[in-house]
């Protein structure tokens, strides 16, 4: 007798269905995110927008100082070599002072030794001694002797004893001088001359080339353009001379002396073209 489909028993599935499968995988998820959670905090996402708005805002700031700090250094940089120029420029200035002041005490001792030696030369000379007549020569007894023929004098006159062939010995010397008459007819034959001509020597010629208030103020620039312009002054002597008044003081700077107003103009060419002021002058002043 066969059974009915209703009387055979069922039998149990026991597989893995879908839900067990999801429930397990969240299941190990969780516990997966709890260790990591316990462990290693700092792998989490932050899901607060508060904490990356402040990571985003911390980013900011130290880009932003790390900005700051590169531009700052740049600012150092630039600031120590304009303080390494400075440095430069400064040493150059003592340099170029130095030799000023060389040049300014070896122009004082030269200006010393010259006014020392015009202080020399303007010593007075002792006054000159009159001429005395020295009536023991026959010249000088004829010119204090009154107009008229000298007189002839017998000098070492000695009594003549006996006959003599010849000069006796011991025989007076016989002087005497020029008659008057000779003496005019001799004046008669010299050469007459006509009335003397002075003609005035010619003013030595300069250039000026400069203008200060002050004396030191043009020795200053006179060693300077000496030094640079040493081929067109170096054979030139400075003087000065006063262009101004009491109110306003004015002392020109004039080389020279040079020998024609020629040289000269092609001199103050030469130096204008070196954007150095020249007018042609004469060489007067005092030296400098």
């Amino acid at each position: 007798m066969t059974k009915t489909a209703s009387e055979k028993p069922m039998r149990r599935n026991t597989g893995a269905t879908p839900y067990a499968a999801i429930w397990f995988t969240l299941g190990a998820a969780g516990l997966g995110y709890l260790c990591i959670a316990f462990l290693a905090p700092h792998i989490l996402p932050d899901f607060s927008g508060g904490r990356v708005a402040e990571r985003m805002l911390g980013e900011t700031q130290m880009m932003k100082v790390s900005a700051d700090v590169e531009g700052l250094k740049s600012s150092l940089e630039r600031l120590q070599i304009e303080v390494d120029s400075v440095k430069a420029n400064a040493v150059a200035h003592q340099t170029q002072t130095d030799q000023l002041s060389a040049h300014l005490a070896a122009l004082d001792e030269k200006v010393r030794g010259q006014e020392t030696a015009k202080t020399a030369s303007a010593a007075p000379l002792p006054p000159p001694t009159p001429d005395v007549p020295d009536f023991a020569s026959g010249a000088s007894q004829a010119q204090a002797a009154p107009d008229g023929p000298p007189p002839t004098k017998v000098i070492n006159a000695a009594p003549q004893v006996g006959p003599q062939v010849g000069p006796p010995v011991g025989a007076p010397i016989v002087t005497g001088s020029i008659s008057k008459g000779t003496q005019t007819a001799n004046a008669g034959d010299a050469i007459s001359f006509g009335p003397a001509v002075v003609k005035p020597a010619p003013k030595p010629v300069g250039i000026q080339i400069a203008t200060d208030s002050s004396v030191d103020g043009l020795r200053i620039t006179w060693s300077a353009l000496a030094q640079v312009h040493a081929e067109q002054l170096g054979t030139l002597s400075p003087r000065y001379a006063d262009l101004g008044t009491a109110a306003n003081p004015s002392f020109g700077l004039i080389a020279g002396p040079i020998k024609s107003k020629a040289d000269a103009k092609k001199l103050c060419k030469e130096l204008a073209a070196q954007s150095v002021s020249c007018k042609i002058s004469d060489f007067k002043g005092a030296a400098l």
